[in-house]
């Protein structure tokens, strides 16, 4: 814009200059409007259009180039003042690399000591899986021996009811045996007393005894240990003491 200003004010300079030459030239070589020449002057006024014209059009394409050149001076300085920026930040960075190395070799020295930790871990959990296998083992030979323990006592359960109810037939079957045997016993003393009283009765009618001779069925069935010596007497004893 400077440049077009200081173009336009080089051509006003160069029209007023022309202009006086011209009122100069016609004072001086014609008094009069008769004897004045139109035409000179021309070529000069021409060239100094033409050049005017060359100068403008320069003047243009300067002030084209000169934003071109802006832009780019632009362009330079966003891309001087990003890279300035970065360039802070890498020194910022850079200033703050010890910290980060510090604070590197600090988390490997954690690393290093948590490795440890996790091989602790690591036999810990080994330990404890060993652990639970024998707690696992344990309570499956504490169920063998309780589910031993419930057969066993089941089986003593069964076996003394069976004894109960083998014991209790026993008794009940040698109680119907002594009773029947005392019943067979009654049956001959009563047999035998009847047999007795009725000889008895014979000897104080006839004065002697008859002997009786004893059957096939009493040989078969009566045996010596069979007798039963232990009779009620008091009739025999009744007799004896009989004064008659």
């Amino acid at each position: 814009m400077e440049l077009q200003q200081g173009q336009s004010i080089g051509f006003i300079m160069i029209f007023c200059r022309l202009q006086r030459l011209s009122v100069g030239e016609r004072q001086a070589t014609t008094p009069t409007e008769s004897n004045m020449n139109l035409a000179a002057g021309s070529d000069l006024m021409q060239m100094y259009q033409t050049q005017w014209a060359t100068m403008h059009h320069m003047a243009e394409q300067n002030a084209k180039v000169a934003q071109n050149i802006d832009g780019a001076i632009t362009t330079l300085a966003d891309e001087c003042e990003s890279q300035h920026s970065q360039m802070a930040e890498i020194h910022s960075l850079l200033a703050h690399l010890p910290n980060i190395m510090a604070q590197l070799h600090s988390m490997l020295a954690t690393i290093g000591s948590m490795r440890g930790v996790f091989e602790e871990v690591e036999g810990g959990l080994m330990e404890l899986e060993d652990l639970d296998e024998e707690l696992s083992l344990q309570e499956q030979t504490l169920d063998l021996r309780l589910s031993l323990a419930l057969a066993r006592e089941k089986h003593t359960h069964r076996l003394n009811s069976l004894k109960n109810e083998l014991s209790v037939t026993h008794q009940a079957k040698m109680l119907a045996l002594e009773k029947h045997k005392e019943d067979e016993r009654k049956e001959r003393e009563k047999v035998f007393s009847d047999q007795f009283s009725e000889d008895i009765k014979y000897y104080k009618e006839q004065g002697h005894v008859t002997r009786r001779i004893p059957s096939t069925e009493d040989e078969q069935g009566l045996k010596l240990e069979e007798v039963d010596l232990e009779q009620d007497t008091s009739e025999l004893d009744s007799f004896l003491n009989d004064p008659a």
